[in-house]
C-alpha cells in the first residue's frame, strides 16, 4: 500500500471515497483493513486541516455605507 501523502482536498476526499469502497466492497485481510482504516484517517485530518484553514480565509464584499466595498471576514 503506498504512502504517499494526497496534495489537494480533492485528492484526500478521492482517497477516503475510494477507502471506504475498498472496505465495503473488497474482500480485504484484517490487516488490510487496518491500513486502509488508517488511510482514510490520514486524509480525513488533511481535509479538516484544509478546510479549517479555508474558513479563516473566506470573505466578503459588502457594500458600506458610503458607497465603497467593504471587507468582511465570514464566520462559518
Amino acid at each position: 500500500m503506498s504512502k504517499k501523502k494526497a496534495s489537494s482536498f480533492e485528492e484526500s476526499a478521492k482517497i477516503l471515497k475510494d477507502v471506504v469502497y475498498q472496505i465495503e466492497n473488497d474482500d480485504v485481510s484484517l490487516d488490510a483493513a487496518i491500513d486502509l482504516f488508517s488511510k482514510g484517517v490520514d486524509a480525513a485530518a488533511y481535509c479538516r486541516k484544509l478546510l479549517e484553514e479555508a474558513n479563516g480565509k473566506i470573505t466578503e464584499l459588502k457594500k458600506g455605507e458610503n458607497g465603497k466595498l467593504v471587507e468582511e471576514i465570514l464566520d462559518l
